[in-house]
């Protein structure tokens, strides 16, 4: 190689910013609707909600919908504290509740962009109720991933319209547990797409333009294979997840080592 070209290929490599480096994951993504499903293992009612959620893991992998599912912690008083629930997202369900005017919350409870979506169990339902609300500008997002030993960049650029703001969903696939107690006491439950962090809001510029640049740290017994992460664009007063755009774990990452 000559000196000139190889001045040239390190003038580019600095050029290119991190998303195009060897060994980064990235993707284009449109946005798609949001189906955010409230649950927990401690409510006996909530097993065919999980195994609804999953069940929409082939219209996720064809990028027509984002399914996100946060584990709330108040049933845990029962006896059995879901190892998934977290208070935040207790939180987050009782200020989109205050956001339309009530106060109670309930599992499972399904929201489809934003609204509450109780016709869950017909399929014909969710069908038409996910076309209504793919966006009419789908827009574009692009997403890179870096991953290292504990820790993933995320790199999320879009272009958010007036009144929303961002969060990152960071979720993993394939979960199960054995319940020893509580109102599902000696059930194996299946859960997917469960958000293990949700981190935000991101404002915009004032242009709408949102760069997020995001170091998240991985905790031990999360599986690397089955983590994925989701832009959402969200209403900026309540929260509620609009629409999204995700990219599972790089299939060069999977290889690496399981927690």
């Amino acid at each position: 190689m000559s000196a000139r070209i190889a001045i040239g290929v390190v003038l580019l490599a600095a050029l290119l910013p991190s998303a195009v480096r060897a060994g980064t994951c990235q993707a284009t993504r449109s946005w798609v609707p949001v189906v955010e499903l409230y649950t927990s293992q401690g409510c006996s009612s909530c097993p065919p909600a999980d195994a609804w959620l999953g069940s929409l893991g082939q219209a996720a992998e064809a990028l027509q919908v984002v399914p996100l599912a946060f584990h709330v912690d108040y049933w845990d008083y029962l006896g059995w504290r879901d190892p998934f629930s977290l208070g935040a997202h207790s939180a987050r369900q009782r200020r989109l509740a205050r956001a339309e005017g009530g106060s109670v919350v309930y599992t499972p409870q399904v929201r489809v962009s934003g609204d509450d979506f109780r016709n869950w169990r017909s399929a014909d339902a969710v069908r038409r109720t996910l076309a209504a609300k793919m966006p009419q500008r789908p827009g574009n997002v692009t997403l890179a991933l870096d991953t290292g030993s504990g820790t993933v960049r995320l790199d999320a650029r879009s272009t958010l319209p007036p009144d929303t703001v961002g969060f990152i969903a960071l979720y993993e696939r394939m979960l199960g547990s054995k319940v020893s107690a509580g109102e599902n006491a000696g059930r194996t439950l299946q859960h997917d797409f469960v958000v293990r962090r949700l981190i935000g809001p991101f404002a915009p510029d004032a242009q709408g333009r949102l760069a997020v640049l995001q170091d998240i740290a991985l905790e031990a017994g999360w599986k690397r294979a089955s983590l994925g992460v989701a832009l959402i664009q969200a209403d900026a007063d309540s929260g509620a997840a609009l629409f999204g755009a995700s990219l599972a774990f790089c299939a060069t990452d999977r290889g690496g080592s399981a927690h």
